[in-house]
This record gives structure tokens, sequence and C-alpha cells, in this order.
């Protein structure tokens, strides 16, 4: 007669079934809800971005309506137009001596009117005068 004598087995192979583990399905509950608010998080700023796209492309096409139509002002109105408007303002010259017209040639740029080497030992020296002494900044008077 030989009897079996069962064996002892460790706990982590117990064939008795599967124990519910309240903490654990806490847990998983828990990180699924953490996916699903950052998901709709996510979605709500992908949708506020295409909004801010939307309406800073409508802003663009606005302001380049607007500069279209300031231009084809411009081009339309003549001087004579606008000389009552701005002497009312201020803007147009008390006497017609203080009106100076330019030469073309004067209006060139530097490096033409000046002329062959004169041309770099000025831009050299203006370049170097910038190194050496810098341009005057605005500053508040809570500065000094």
């Amino acid at each position: 007669m030989s009897r079996q004598v069962p064996r002892s087995r460790p706990s982590w192979r117990s064939s008795d079934g599967r124990i519910v583990r309240p903490e654990l399905w806490l847990l998983a509950i828990g990180v699924v809800s953490a996916l699903l608010v950052e998901v709709s998080q996510s979605a709500r700023v992908a949708e506020i971005s295409m909004d801010l796209d939307k309406t800073r492309s409508t802003l663009q096409q606005a302001q380049a309506r607007l500069e279209f139509v300031r231009a084809e002002m411009d081009r339309r109105s003549t001087r004579a137009e606008l000389s009552p408007i701005a002497s009312r303002l201020g803007l147009a010259p008390p006497d017609a001596g203080h009106v100076v017209i330019l030469p073309a040639e004067y209006l060139a740029s530097p490096a033409i009117r000046r002329g062959g080497k004169n041309a770099s030992l000025v831009a050299w020296a203006e370049k170097a005068s910038r190194i050496f002494v810098q341009e005057a900044t605005a500053r508040s008077r809570s500065e000094d």
C-alpha cells in the first residue's frame, strides 16, 4: 500500500483559483482614468490650437486686405486732394520754398555716389566708428 503524502506547494504556484485583489483593480482603474483624462486634455488643446490657427489666418487675411485698401487709396489720392487736409492737420509746409526736390543721383546708394578707393576707406571708417562709439540708447529715469 502506497500512500501518497500531499506535498506543500509554494503560494505562487497555488492552483486554488485566482484570488481577487481589489487594490490591483483600483490601481488599474486609476491608471485608465488618468490616461483618459490625459487624452481628453490633449484633444482639447488640439482643438484650441486649431481655433487659434484659424483665427490667426483670418487676422492675417484681414491685415492683408487692409494694407491693400490703404495702398489703393494712396494710389488714387492726388497731391491736390491731400493738400487741404494736410494744411488743416499742420502737415503741409508753410511756404513753397520749404519744398526740396532732390535729384535721382543724390538718392542713389552711397557706394555709387562715393567711388573707388575712397568708398572702401569711408566704409571702413564708419564700421570702426560703430565699434568704438556705441550708439545712444534711450533709458528710463528709473534706471539712473
